[in-house]
């Protein structure tokens, strides 16, 4: 038993798989890369109208001023091919593409199919339904056919059985049950005569495949020469011939170039909605996830952008990564409107984790993520994430990287580390801090030289964010004396210190500073930090 998927109109179905609403209008499909472009397949409405295939686009514009006309698209196409044969590969690992548009099965091995498909003809009509509708979650309206032979299984999918003794017909879905009667019963022009041919036999009153059939194949090629045999092989119901297995390639991308430049987000969140669709169908299929997606956009003025995203839990589920599209999109101008965009999945093997008894994971990792895009959207992206030490001296130099809780430290050695208490609490920023020094750097307070000591002040950073000057001539090495920030303030009775620090002297963005640990009057102990003539604040003990 062989199946037949075939998709018609292929190369316009290619284009407008994904905008389905384009086919209840008047729609013309063209090549570009032919020398005159003409109309080479079109929609009902636009035959309607009184647009035929043949005619160029101004003839056709000329018939209907409404005519929408849209690009042969190789690309489109070779993408339609790939989603096909994915989706047929979830069915029979024995596939053949027999043309563009057409996929040919073999069931043998199917369960549905064990017997012959005898009976009532239930489970193989459902079996046709199933694989019908994937096709069609793919945006391919396509027929399928069910028959004995692949020639049998072609002819029940390409055209509509009219023996409903010898057929059993549900929709999109046909079975040629008795294949001699249904053969017999179609137009002769299943058979693809040439067009000389064709009219010989229309002449003759030859115009089914039974009365073809009734000439004899001896007879009929005695007049109409090598032809005849060749149509008397497409009519045979039972020559069998070998299918040329192919596998789908791995390959999961989806394409779509847009009728109109979308200037918006809903209908550029319409198009990737139904590519996530597909990605998940075909994915499927091959029992894959995703764990990277590339979204490329083609914009109006001959630019590309693109984009890849992480997924952080590969999964092939349409509603998880639409939502990741949608949420980095939320973010996202372009310097003008979009004409097309392309989505592809780069596919990994599911992963299956045991836990111990008292681990546990994000309850949901990908909601988890949104948050983060939704912050880094806010507050910017460089804002966001966990903070790892750079390599390096100066104190408190970090960077921000994304969460990794794969790698994460061990709960118990993290709980530990949580659990101790320590006195000394950190102001980040560092809090700006006014700081009066002696002048003297041998000086202690309470010596018998008090009265002869002087001070400078060495202002810290004011409300407003900028850097006060400070005294010429001042040295920033002085013992401080006083200070006055917005945590504490008074006279300092003990101060040791400087400790310094610098790094990078041989660039420009290199750094210096003095770190003076000070006790207040009131016993309050503060770390302050002298870099570049400006004072600031850095902890406190508690």
């Amino acid at each position: 038993m062989n199946a037949v998927v075939h998709v018609p109109q292929f190369p316009l179905q290619a284009v407008l798989r994904h905008e389905p609403a384009e086919w209840a209008r008047p729609v013309v499909l063209v090549d570009p890369a032919s020398d005159t472009p003409r109309v080479m397949d079109l929609t009902g409405p636009a035959r309607a109208a009184g647009v035929a295939s043949g005619m160029t686009a101004p003839q056709a514009l000329a018939r209907c001023r409404d005519v929408g006309v849209r690009h042969r698209s190789p690309r489109a196409e070779a993408t339609a091919t790939d989603a096909l044969l994915q989706a047929a590969f979830g069915f029979s690992p024995n596939l053949e593409q027999t043309s563009p548009g057409t996929v040919t099965l073999d069931l043998r091995g199917l369960s549905e199919w064990r017997g012959g498909g005898s009976g009532d003809g239930t489970a193989p009509m459902a079996w046709g339904a199933r694989l019908h509708a994937v096709a069609a979650g793919l945006g391919l309206q396509a027929r399928v056919g069910l028959g004995a032979t692949p020639s049998v299984a072609l002819h029940a999918a390409r055209w509509p059985a009219v023996n409903s003794a010898a057929s059993l017909v549900a929709g999109p879905v046909a079975w040629a049950r008795d294949a001699a009667g249904f053969v017999a019963s179609l137009p002769v022009e299943a058979l693809d005569p040439t067009p000389h041919v064709l009219e010989i036999l229309g002449k003759w009153g030859v115009s089914t495949v039974g009365a073809l059939l009734a000439l004899g194949q001896a007879e009929l090629a005695d007049r109409l020469g090598l032809e005849a045999l060749g149509l008397f092989a497409a009519a045979s119901t039972t020559a069998r011939r070998p299918l040329r297995l192919a596998r789908p390639a791995e390959h999961f991308e989806e394409t779509a170039e847009l009728g109109h430049p979308v200037e918006t987000l809903e209908p550029l969140l319409f198009v990737l909605r139904r590519h996530a669709e597909s990605l998940e169908a075909r994915l499927a299929a091959f029992g894959w996830v995703a764990e990277v997606l590339v979204l490329r956009l083609r914009l109006e003025s001959g630019a590309a952008w693109e984009r890849r995203l992480d997924v952080p839990q590969p999964t092939r589920r349409a509603e998880v990564l639409f939502r990741m599209l949608q949420t980095h999109l939320d973010g996202v101008r372009t310097e003008s409107a979009v004409t097309g965009a392309t989505l592809s999945a780069e596919p990994a093997r599911p992963v299956q984790r045991q836990f111990g008894l008292f681990e546990a994971a994000l309850k949901d990792p990908h909601q988890f993520q949104e948050t983060l895009a939704r912050l880094s959207a806010l507050v910017g992206a460089d804002r966001v994430g966990s903070p790892v030490r750079s390599d390096g001296h100066r104190p408190g130099q970090f960077r921000l990287v994304p969460p990794d809780f794969d790698n994460a430290p061990p709960a118990k050695g993290r709980a530990a580390e949580l659990a101790r208490r320590t006195p000394w609490r950190c102001f980040r920023p560092p809090l700006p801090a006014d700081v009066a020094a002696w002048l003297d750097p041998m000086f202690r307070p309470g010596a018998p030289d008090t009265v002869d000591a002087k001070v400078v002040a060495f202002p810290g950073v004011a409300s407003a964010g900028a850097a006060k000057p400070v005294e010429p001539g001042a040295d920033p090495s002085r013992r401080p004396a006083s200070v006055r920030c917005t945590v504490a303030g008074g006279r300092i009775v003990e101060a040791s210190g400087p400790w310094e620090a610098s790094g990078r002297w041989w660039e420009a963005d290199g750094w210096s500073r003095a770190e003076w640990d000070v006790s207040l009057r009131g016993g309050t102990v503060l770390r302050l930090v002298e870099s570049g003539g400006v004072w600031t604040v850095e902890g406190a003990m508690d």
